[in-house]
């Protein structure tokens, strides 16, 4: 291949920058010349009065100072247009028109959904998993995530300490959508007393019981760290405990916050509870030594597999070995609970 583009979408993620550096440096090893879409799909759909907004020829100086910054230079953003055959098709097009040869995306399974269209119709596309939320089964890390980790656990070291000084719970809400990877590493790291996540059931009463246990015990203050998908597990009847408490009466249940449950938490176990929302901090910020390392392997790959004509494939890491699966192998295929770091956050946390 003579001419090859690079593209980032959906969220961003702290190590697209350096994946997306690799891929350049790269390809210009190899002789090849670098296409970059801004704004994902969008860019590729080329739609804007100005191609500049669309895409620019990289050069070595256009990764330059790149390395060490969050986000992505390249803008991200997601399509629903591109669900469509015909958007598909004038990618093709487009393509084609630049003298585009391979596309590599960097994204989650959304980004590897519409690679793997484009690839199934005949187009030579790789995929990079970059996500903070470590939701793609086939590789062990994606870009992002251990960025991620060390934020919140960071900002839950900073948590626990006023926690500690008024005696009071905190529940920490992180993010990964319907995956518990980043609360689940995140308790362990931090050493919190329960976690909560989307892929195991847990109960309101089984958390006061413990906050109560460990109040007993000497504990002057108690770690929760709920995944943001976690309320898809809970088995406690909301309403009947509200019901049952004059002071949670006024709590719409139809609805459940990390607020709404840190008040239904302190009433059932007598300790003061505050909700913190991490939110999109998490995704913020300068990315991981970790990160940089995975995207700048990932990045490298990923052209030398184009280099090869081999395309429909999906990097990732396993056992720190750089691997490639077929895009069947990574679309649809969420991470699986680890359960064994989820069984050691309750041991540990007693």
């Amino acid at each position: 291949m003579q001419r090859i583009a690079v593209m980032t979408s959906g969220g961003d993620a702290p190590g697209m920058n350096a994946a997306v550096r690799a891929v350049v440096r790269a390809a210009i090893h190899y002789d090849m010349s670098v296409v970059g879409f801004k704004r994902g799909y969008n860019g590729m759909l080329m739609r804007s009065r100005d191609t500049h907004d669309d895409f620019d020829i990289m050069t070595r100086k256009s990764v330059s100072d790149k390395i060490h910054r969050g986000g992505t230079f390249l803008m991200t953003a997601r399509c629903l247009d591109f669900h469509k055959p015909e958007c598909q098709k004038q990618v093709i097009q487009n393509m084609h028109l630049l003298g585009v040869e391979g596309v590599i995306g960097i994204g989650g399974d959304g980004t590897f959904a519409g690679l793997k269209a484009l690839a199934d119709q005949g187009f030579p596309t790789i995929g990079i998993p970059g996500t903070i939320d470590n939701d793609l089964e086939y590789t062990d890390f994606t870009i992002g995530f251990d960025t991620a980790l060390n934020t919140a656990c960071e900002c839950i070291n900073r948590v626990r300490e006023t926690s500690d000084s008024h005696e009071r719970a905190s529940l920490i809400t992180v993010m990964g959508r319907n995956c518990g990877d980043i609360a689940v590493h995140t308790a362990l790291a931090c050493g919190a007393e329960y976690v909560m996540v989307p892929e195991a059931p847990w109960s309101i009463e089984e958390i006061a019981e413990r906050i109560k246990w460990g109040v007993l015990n000497g504990k002057r203050s108690t770690i929760l760290v709920m995944a943001e998908g976690a309320f898809a597990s809970l088995t406690s009847d909301v309403k009947a405990i509200c019901e049952a408490h004059e002071s949670l009466k006024d709590i719409a249940t139809d609805t459940m916050t990390g607020f709404k449950l840190a008040s239904i938490i302190e009433a059932l176990s007598g300790q003061e509870t505050r909700a913190t929302v991490l939110g999109y901090i998490q995704r913020g910020g300068s990315p991981s030594a970790q990160d940089r390392i995975l995207g700048s392997r990932f990045g490298a790959r990923a052209v030398e597999l184009l280099k090869e004509d081999t395309y429909g494939r999906a990097i990732g890491i396993r056992e720190n070995r750089i691997i490639d699966v077929p895009f069947s192998e990574a679309v649809g295929h969420p991470q699986p609970l680890n359960r064994p770091l989820m069984d050691l956050v309750g041991i540990l946390g007693k």
